[in-house]
């Protein structure tokens, strides 16, 4: 950030030659990144941008058309502004040149009282340099703040948290599907921040670049690396200044390291306490030879089918205790990471038995389990169908036994893919243009969708259960049919809007 024409004439040493601004007073915010003090008729040929050219008029002084021709060059190269000290030799600027000056909006300032150019540059690259430094300090802020933050493993909140303090503004932290998922208020209470956010964000397009946009100006960052956003920062209050930019930009790449450390740090946590579940899961044991081989040295003994099966608490009690209370198992029992246990059993083991035996011990925990495989290798997609299985079951009402997929179904698959980034895209594109139709102008054809996928696209039934009558209802459809871009009678176009319709109604109930 440099210092402004209308700062440098604030200066004591300019402001005591009495200065006049005789045009360009839009033009005094412009920056100045240097002063300079010439004298010569071809200025144009010695400057390159942004400068403030002091001159006492010898330039200008050979005719009316000289002073214009003067100030043309100025304008043309880009100056930030002209400084004339007048005198008993040059007492006033023509008008010609005056008039070029205002048509081109260019800052045309007099002085009525003598100074000293040599202090005025001084003082003029004193104060550029000390808004420089000023501007490197806080660079360095920025840069040891997060850096600290990084390596502390500071939490999401925190990171935002800091930006809000350091621009001394409200940040909030969105998802792909307009989801507030951190904010940090500032000169504001969160509720006002937050009030009415969806249907704002959806006013407010995804930029790929830091930018203002939307009816409120906001300043938006996405967060993510190559294409891969998953998020945005949205700072609501839109200072589109260098240092908010900088932060939210620091706050983005901090936001998306941290996701990934955080990533590697569990994948480090399945290798050391997983053991061979998690080679199996990332497919680090080779052949089936291979596998059965490492299995019989663990102690499990050869079936002709093997079925994962995954372990977890609904609290956030630490998982360990979990393993002794799973008892002596014909499998491998093993930490996958800081709240699933797995199991790798053969398919007979009643399941459900250990679930009621695991619910006596801890009436907290979840037992939920794969599809049966033959071989080992196969057990891999077992697990990993038990573990979203699992996380689902948590949020659901107990069952008598061992939870698997047939029990959660859809609804349990799209709520355990819910932070899922690709889910949210999907949701978007299917349900995104409805969204922001509905934020802009209402009129309830989400809901509209919504009875009519539940009736099954029958349009008798619809105007049953909408209460409409059809000279309303049909063009309605039509304009919903318009919105969502795909025909309402295709069951494929149903099915699509059904799931991506189920996970907005999810993540908005989470």
């Amino acid at each position: 950030m440099a210092v402004s024409v209308r700062e440098a004439l604030a200066l004591p040493v300019l402001a005591a030659g009495d200065p006049v601004v005789l045009s360009g007073e839009r033009g005094l915010d412009a920056r100045i990144r240097w002063a300079h003090v010439s004298e010569v008729r071809d200025v144009g040929a010695v400057l390159v941008g942004d400068e403030l050219v002091l001159s006492t008029g010898i330039a200008m002084a050979a005719s009316p058309a000289a002073a214009d021709d003067f100030v043309r060059q100025l304008v043309e190269v880009g100056a930030a502004g002209l400084v004339v000290e007048l005198s008993t030799a040059y007492p006033s600027v023509p008008e010609q040149a005056l008039r070029r000056a205002r048509a081109a909006d260019f800052p045309l300032v007099v002085l009525n009282r003598p100074v000293r150019f040599v202090e005025v540059t001084e003082a003029v690259h004193r104060a550029i340099v000390a808004e420089q430094y000023d501007e490197v300090r806080f660079a360095g802020d920025v840069h040891q703040t997060f850096t600290d933050l990084g390596l502390a493993r500071a939490p999401m909140a925190r990171l935002v948290e800091a930006a809000a303090d350091l621009v001394g503004g409200s940040v909030v932290l969105e998802d792909l599907g307009r989801h507030v998922l951190v904010a940090a208020a500032r000169q504001e209470p969160v509720d006002r921040l937050l009030v009415d956010w969806e249907r704002r964000s959806r006013l407010t397009p995804y930029l790929r670049e830091t930018g203002v946009g939307g009816p409120e100006g906001w300043l938006t960052t996405p967060v993510g690396i190559q294409g891969g956003a998953w998020g945005r920062l949205v700072l609501p209050a839109g200072r589109d200044e260098p240092r908010v930019r900088m932060v939210a930009e620091r706050t983005a790449s901090a936001l998306e390291l941290g996701r990934m450390i955080e990533r590697d740090d569990t994948a480090l946590q399945l290798r050391v306490h997983g053991g061979f579940l998690l080679d199996l899961l990332d497919g680090r044991v080779g052949s089936e030879v291979v596998a059965a081989a490492r299995l019989r040295a663990l102690g499990v003994p050869a079936a002709t089918s093997y079925v994962g099966a995954v372990a977890r608490l609904r609290s956030e009690a630490p998982v360990d205790r979990l393993v002794p209370a799973l008892g002596d198992l014909p499998g491998l029992v093993g930490v996958l990471d800081a709240v699933h246990v797995g199991l790798l059993v053969p398919a007979d083991t009643d399941l459900d038995a250990l679930a009621r035996a695991l619910a006596v011990v801890e009436p907290e925990a979840v037992l939920a389990a794969g599809a049966p495989v033959g071989g080992v290798l196969a057990t891999a997609s077992s697990l990993r169908s038990a573990r979203a299985v699992a996380d689902v079951a948590v949020t659901l009402p107990a069952v008598d036994g061992c939870v698997r997929q047939s029990d959660i179904r859809l609804p349990g698959l799209l709520m355990s893919l819910r932070e899922d980034a690709r889910l949210q895209e999907f949701a978007e594109a299917e349900l995104g243009a409805l969204l922001e139709h509905e934020a802009r102008h209402g009129g309830g054809l989400v809901e509209l969708l919504r009875q009519f996928l539940a009736v099954g696209g029958n349009k008798t039934e619809l105007a049953r259960v909408a209460h409409r009558n059809r000279t309303s209802l049909y063009p309605a459809l039509r304009r919903l049919e318009e919105l969502v871009g795909h025909p309402l009678d295709d069951p494929a176009s149903r099915l699509s809007l059904g799931v991506a319709l189920l996970a907005h109604d999810q993540a908005r109930r989470l």
